[in-house]
């Protein structure tokens, strides 16, 4: 097994799980957002520092039966004042990925994301409707889903697109660890960025890992595409307010907001999940209220 990307978030969890499985697993990371200590420690484990624009590098490691397609920029800001970088990594580097895929005959399960929805009126969103990304970010991952449809219908790879919604956890980055490191910095304030009524479908990092195991092993999962969710949204201000009464500071922080979004933000993302419920019979365990006070004691914050 090969896995891009694995020294990130998803893919220390991934990589945890998938090296109590097997013996033979290759983790492949440039360490750009990655860190070696979420490898060093695993065991069954070969890890290779190289990025996946080094097709020669790519194309010279051992031979795989399953690649997991982790690595890419997915800073939505980032990739809206470097544009052409982040074309660079989510689809040129994924058409490597899928080249070194060709050579080796291997399933491929390709992370993409709720950004190529973009700011959709469909509220849940399926799979079914269609692109309009906001962002650069989304597009390149419209690009690098296109290049899976491709490589399925003119080569014959087997392939499963998972788009995940925002993925939380133990090593999380994004908003909530964005909250988390403001209220360490200053109790009294937390500052939010937009209106705060901006809202997120919030799946918890097992969840996905199971559902990337299933979708390279299930024979169902092959050629589709799949929303990976909880199925329910929640605005950022409600956020806020759990984190805030988890911690004990409901009186004392005050929530203010910055009313400017981001270039390339998305006001809404709410996946239907019936899809992969009906289809690989995955269903997600973990609700957000039940973990963000693990999240917080992980961090040595008092709740």
């Amino acid at each position: 097994m090969f896995v891009t990307g694995g020294a990130g978030f998803i893919g220390f969890h991934l990589g945890k799980k998938l090296s109590s499985l097997t013996s033979n697993l290759t983790i492949y990371d440039n360490l750009s957002s990655g860190k070696v200590e979420n490898v060093k420690h695993l065991p069954n484990v070969h890890f290779v520092k190289a990025d996946i624009l080094n097709l020669k590098k790519l194309h010279s490691q051992e031979k795989a039966d399953v690649i997991y397609h982790l690595a890419a920029q997915v800073v939505v800001p980032y990739s809206m004042e470097n544009p052409i970088e982040d074309f660079e990594t989510n689809a040129r580097g994924t058409l490597n990925v899928l080249e070194k895929a060709r050579k080796d005959d291997a399933r491929v399960v390709f992370a993409s994301s709720a950004a190529v929805y973009g700011n959709t009126t469909q509220l849940p969103t399926p799979e079914t409707n269609g692109f309009s990304p906001d962002s650069c970010y989304g597009l390149s991952k419209v690009v690098g889903e296109r290049y899976c449809n491709m490589y399925t219908k003119q080569y014959g790879l087997d392939i499963t697109i998972l788009r995940f919604a925002n993925v939380y956890g133990p090593r999380c980055h994004g908003v909530i660890e964005d909250f988390l490191n403001k209220i360490s910095r200053n109790p009294e304030q937390l500052e939010i960025i937009g209106s705060g009524m901006q809202s997120r479908d919030f799946v918890h990092v097992s969840d996905v890992v199971e559902a990337l195991i299933l979708s390279a092993t299930s024979d169902v999962a092959i050629g589709e595409t799949f929303n990976i969710g909880f199925g329910k949204t929640t605005t950022i201000i409600d956020l806020a307010k759990i984190i805030l009464k988890i911690l004990g500071l409901s009186e004392k922080t005050v929530i203010t907001t910055t009313n400017v979004p981001w270039h390339g933000d998305i006001k809404t993302i709410w996946f239907d999940i019936s899809k992969v419920k009906k289809t690989l019979r995955w269903h997600p365990k973990i609700s957000l209220e039940d973990t963000l006070k693990e999240l917080i004691l992980e961090r040595k914050m008092r709740g």
